[in-house]
């Protein structure tokens, strides 16, 4: 039981600061550049996609095999590429659907972190667990997007502190609710 208090007051607190980190600080908006005549960009993708909501890389050889990773080769070469995440016109209440499933997320990545942290035997060693889940978290996506997709080296640094600063939070907050002995193992 004090496993899944632990996990849910830590997924409160790595909510609230996600929630601070992309209302009261820049961390949201570093390495984000707005469109150059964006108006008529947004237009021209409404235009061609509409309601076709997804993710789209350009320019698109067709697949994974050596004849269309060659043709892909050829074509970042001479022209530009990129990853576009599109959504078309969404309907009222979105955001707040958003919200909770992130809210969500966030309960069930602090209840696995809990899983873990209750096996360390002192708060330090449930805080350098806890930092060593962050890292693994912070490195598991943004640094791949950087790698292979051209995210900007601020936008990935800064998504990875604030991935890194919720599992610190979480961590806390679960090491103190789980004052104590550690399970054995």
């Amino acid at each position: 039981m004090r496993i899944l208090i632990a996990g849910v007051l830590g997924g409160i607190a790595m909510f609230i600061w996600a929630s601070i980190a992309h209302v009261a600080t820049p961390l949201a908006t570093v390495g984000l550049k707005p469109l150059p005549n964006g108006a008529a960009t947004v237009a021209a993708l409404h235009q061609q996609l509409g309601d076709k909501n997804g993710l789209y890389f350009f320019p698109y050889a067709g697949g994974m095999d050596s004849k269309s990773m060659a043709a892909q080769e050829a074509l970042v070469k001479v022209g530009p590429s990129g990853l576009l995440a599109y959504q078309g016109p969404t309907p009222p209440g979105t955001f707040g659907r958003q919200l909770a499933v992130e809210f969500a997320l966030e309960v069930v990545e602090s209840l696995l972190t809990a899983a873990v942290l209750v096996y360390a035997a002192t708060f330090g060693a449930r805080m350098g667990l806890a930092l060593a889940i962050g890292v693994i978290a912070a490195m598991a996506t943004n640094l791949s997007y950087w790698n292979w997709y051209g995210f900007s080296d601020a936008y990935t640094l800064a998504n990875a502190f604030t991935e890194l600063v919720k599992f610190v939070v979480a961590g806390a907050v679960i090491a103190l609710v789980l004052r104590g002995r550690a399970k054995a193992a």
